[in-house]
């Protein structure tokens, strides 16, 4: 660890120097001679009892300790600038990156955003849809709403508690008689994601009893649900994904819900929490999303 007598200038040299592997260059960018860098570098490693790079013929690299110093540097120097640049105007600008789950960011996401764009006309929202959406490593979002049991390494705040569902067609429902006795599962089809373990939890987790029932495969939720309203048979999906639906009466839900072991994850990288847009946003979705979620799920009977 860096002592708190470490020379700062030195600091921000070095991180010159790693990202340019190059002492010329982060002596250019100082208006110093590539022989002080190489000084003041070698300054730095005697103080914090580290070598840092390798000197080679006409190029340097990292050692692993100062790939480690790299890397915290340049997290820290990113925070400080986030937190000047908020000073200097509160009022958030320019573009936040949201990552999201395809199916997330098609059914809830984007189709609320409306009211954030109205709410905050002054910033730009980039939509980020990916499957590992809560990786950060890329730098290709600014923060992730994430589906998970548990999310580490990053920064996370806990929204919701997701549940799940079994949902038909209305038409199904009336023609198995689903809406009057719903007490077996027994010789119906059941759509069934291949990638989902949807299923397998409510099953452990009702008393329902499911025999002699054809299958449905699918291998992805737009698939599942087109499946559903077209009346293919019974699927199952997360409350938050279909819940407009059956408000709605395009689909029902004629069996009980069970909650999952999983939560909705606002994640970001560390330090981001702290900047005007992240709260912003954050303070958004659990009102507006998240809190009318709440709200609707209490209308289902849970087990």
């Amino acid at each position: 660890m860096l002592r708190t007598s470490a020379n700062h200038n030195n600091i921000y040299l070095f991180l010159a120097t790693a990202e340019t592997l190059s002492f010329t260059e982060a002596g250019k960018k100082f208006g110093i001679t590539q022989g002080a860098v190489s000084y003041r570098i070698k300054q730095l490693e005697d103080e914090i009892g580290s070598k840092l790079f390798i000197r080679q013929i006409r190029r340097i690299v990292l050692t692993p300790e100062g790939k480690q110093l790299y890397v915290a540097v340049k997290h820290s120097y990113k925070v400080i600038d986030n937190v000047i640049s908020d000073l200097k105007d509160p009022t958030p600008t320019g573009e936040l990156r949201i990552g999201a789950s395809p199916s997330f960011a098609s059914r809830v996401l984007i189709p609320a955003l409306p009211s954030f764009l109205e709410q905050y006309p002054q910033m730009n929202v980039r939509v980020v849809t990916s499957s590992v959406s809560q990786t950060f490593n890329d730098e290709s979002m600014d923060l992730a709403i994430v589906y998970a049991d548990r999310v580490s390494e990053f920064h996370t705040e806990p929204v919701i508690r997701e549940s799940i569902v079994p949902i038909c067609s209305p038409a199904y429902a009336r023609k198995h008689k689903l809406l009057f006795t719903n007490q077996t599962l027994s010789e119906l089809t059941l759509i069934d994601n291949v990638n989902s373990s949807n299923w397998m939890q409510w099953l452990n987790n009702s008393d329902y009893v499911a025999s002699n029932n054809n299958r449905f495969l699918v291998d992805n939720f737009h698939s599942t649900l087109s499946a559903a309203t077209s009346g293919i048979g019974l699927a199952i999906g997360r409350w938050t994904l279909v819940k407009d639906l059956i408000l709605s009466g395009e689909l029902v839900a004629p069996y009980q819900a069970v909650l999952t072991n999983k939560h909705y994850w606002l994640v970001s990288v560390r330090g981001m929490e702290h900047r005007a847009s992240y709260k912003l946003f954050a303070s958004w979705v659990n009102s507006k999303v998240f809190g009318k979620n709440a709200e609707a799920t209490s209308k289902i009977p849970h087990r």
